[in-house]
């Protein structure tokens, strides 16, 4: 119980880091954002008393951070190979005598089938989905 009484509180959090103060994050928001571009009367031009805010050119793909599917997909290809390779020198170090531990080379080994395994599944659920999309009518 002491333990938690020792934490700071959330105001104390808020005050320390100047990232998670509302007006400084509102204030960055309304800059910075693709909303808080055409917000502004500067930016905004008038015609015939409507208001038109400039279009943002950019393509959506252009916007993304995060990986797309491809690269997610190629990585966990790449995990299950190397648990593949782990799997295999563990084994290969066993019956060579280089190592003793048993229990690791089989654990590696089970983890290494669960992986594989756990990607051909995904693999067949992929290649009907996609059939599946194939057979609907436009």
């Amino acid at each position: 119980m002491n333990e938690i009484s020792s934490l700071p509180s959330l105001s104390d959090l808020l005050t320390q880091n100047s990232n998670l103060q509302a007006n400084k994050q509102l204030d960055r928001f309304a800059k910075t954002s693709e909303l808080g571009q055409g917000f502004g009367a500067k930016e905004a031009q008038q015609t015939n008393g409507v208001d038109f805010v400039p279009i943002d050119k950019t393509s959506p793909t252009d916007r993304v951070t995060a990986p797309g599917f491809s690269q997610m997909f190629e990585n966990f290809v790449k995990g299950v190979d190397q648990k593949k390779k782990i799997s295999a020198r563990e084994t290969q170090d066993l019956i060579l005598g280089k190592s003793d531990n048993i229990h690791e080379a089989v654990v590696k080994s089970q983890e290494a089938g669960v992986a594989f395994n756990l990607m051909i599944e995904v693999r067949n659920k992929l290649v009907e989905s996609y059939k599946e999309l194939m057979r609907m009518q436009v």
